[in-house]
């Protein structure tokens, strides 16, 4: 029984595991790297998509394996087309680097995804058909948190965890050597931690003989673990202290984050105003995630809908999937009169509509990734937002807190967990997993780890 980290192996993201055993071969994820070709491809400089593999393969960034890529991505390289041989891939969550690859895989490989994350996969694809798709597949296969699938011998259990997007799950594998136990992204500190406990307990019920585990945030001692409950309390701070506007960014699928900005505004006696595209999201969520409020009648909740084609804001300048969400609109001209009486989601791509609202005394709350504020990559796309933060002169706040769990929380997830072997993966840090387990295998890309 051996595993192949075609990705996800001294990185972070990019999870692409080969799991085989007897005969049997699954695949824990199928995603893309967060640094996916930025060696070679800058804005226009890009792959045509229309060629499949061709130039993705000339510069080693989609492994050469036979018997898995679909007969279109294979036209014009020489690997020739076999039929797959791969048995399934399971996805453990939505994010890109968990499932960015699924395009290149053959439409016959059975993919099997929870329930939830589904859902969040056909949103985003209708929102942004051309940036997010997970390509053709004729065998896809939705799950649960505690269903046993079998493959051929193999029996996987999803269990359901806690991370910054919906529908998270980690694996339970049972194999011909014992149990292997695969963590996906998990997190111990926001509202539903109760579900990655679950998860712990039973994996070391399984008594695993080894445990893939992440490690996103093993390269620093963490001074303070912010939880959600701390960044909802945060944001109930700043919005109570506010003489203007209260604007804020989180992403459009971190439901914990958008709930914690509902509640302080209700809190507050202010309207949440949504742009469409996160009505939509949240609308489609509510019938899996039965703590969204509903976004089509929630009297704490207005859409905001901008400024369009003819300029009167006329049915006919919005999107067929928009005008659902008409009777709740709320424009500009609305929010310019009585600002305080407001907190609006407004993403970097939507700066624009500070030109209409023109707000004075206003506050910014930004509640995404930290990765925002590192490296020189987002150098540019900072200066943007600082300057016009700075042309409106509004004050810019930060209040987040982690998708993924912090390094003491890992430590403690592997002493409960107990697995013979450990094997860390998504990150940058493996030795670190050494100091606190006798047992640790640093898996290399593309490189079989025998269990």
């Amino acid at each position: 029984m051996n595993l192949t980290f075609y990705g996800g192996a001294n990185e972070i993201g990019g999870n692409k595991i080969l799991l085989q055993d007897k005969g049997a071969k699954i695949y824990l994820d199928f995603g893309e790297s967060f640094d996916f070709g930025e060696d070679f491809f800058y804005e226009y400089l890009a792959p045509r998509t229309a060629n499949g593999l061709e130039v993705y393969f000339e510069f080693g960034l989609v492994p050469k394996i036979p018997k898995l890529y679909s007969k279109d991505m294979l036209k014009l390289t020489n690997l020739k087309y076999e039929k797959p041989d791969i048995d399934a891939i399971f996805i453990s969550h939505s994010h890109s680097d968990h499932v960015g690859h699924l395009p290149f895989v053959d439409e016959e490989i059975p993919i099997f995804i929870g329930h939830g994350t589904h859902k969040v996969i056909e949103a985003y694809h209708k929102l942004y058909p051309q940036l997010f798709s997970i390509g053709e597949h004729n065998n896809i296969n939705l799950f649960k948190s505690g269903d046993k699938i079998k493959i051929k011998h193999l029996v996987i259990e999803p269990i359901h965890v806690e991370h910054s997007v919906p529908g998270a799950y980690g694996f339970i594998v049972q194999t011909s050597k014992g149990a292997i136990v695969y963590t996906g992204d998990l997190r111990m500190h926001g509202p539903m931690s109760e579900m990655t406990m679950e998860f712990i307990e039973k994996a070391n019920k399984s008594n695993p003989i080894a445990l893939l585990c992440e490690g996103t945030r093993m390269s620093h001692e963490t001074e303070h673990n912010f939880t959600e409950k701390e960044v909802e309390e945060r944001i109930d701070k700043i919005i109570k202290e506010s003489k203007g506007l209260v604007l804020g960014y989180f992403s459009m699928v971190n439901i914990d984050r958008f709930m914690s900005f509902y509640n302080a505004a209700v809190k507050n006696k202010r309207i949440l105003v949504i742009d469409t595209r996160l009505a939509y999201v949240i609308d489609n969520l509510k019938e899996k995630i039965k703590v969204l409020p509903d976004v089509r009648k929630d009297k704490n909740i207005r859409i905001y809908f901008r400024l369009s084609k003819s300029c009167t804001f006329s049915e006919k300048d919005y999107n067929i999937w928009e005008r659902e969400y008409m009777d709740k609109m709320i424009t500009y001209k609305e929010i310019a009169k009585n600002p305080k009486n407001y907190v609006m989601h407004l993403g970097f791509y939507r700066l624009i509509e500070l030109v209409y609202l023109r707000p004075k005394n206003a506050d910014f709350i930004y509640s995404s990734s930290e990765h925002f504020y590192e490296g020189e990559e987002n150098e540019e796309q900072r200066k943007v937002w600082e300057n016009w933060m700075s042309h409106f002169k509004i004050k810019f706040h930060k209040a987040h807190c982690s998708g993924h769990a912090s390094k003491q929380d890992i430590i403690e997830i592997v002493r409960k967990i107990n697995p013979k072997l450990l094997i860390p993966i998504h990150t940058q840090n493996a030795e670190e997993f050494k100091k606190f387990h006798s047992n640790v295998k640093i898996p290399e890309k593309g490189v079989e780890l025998n269990v």
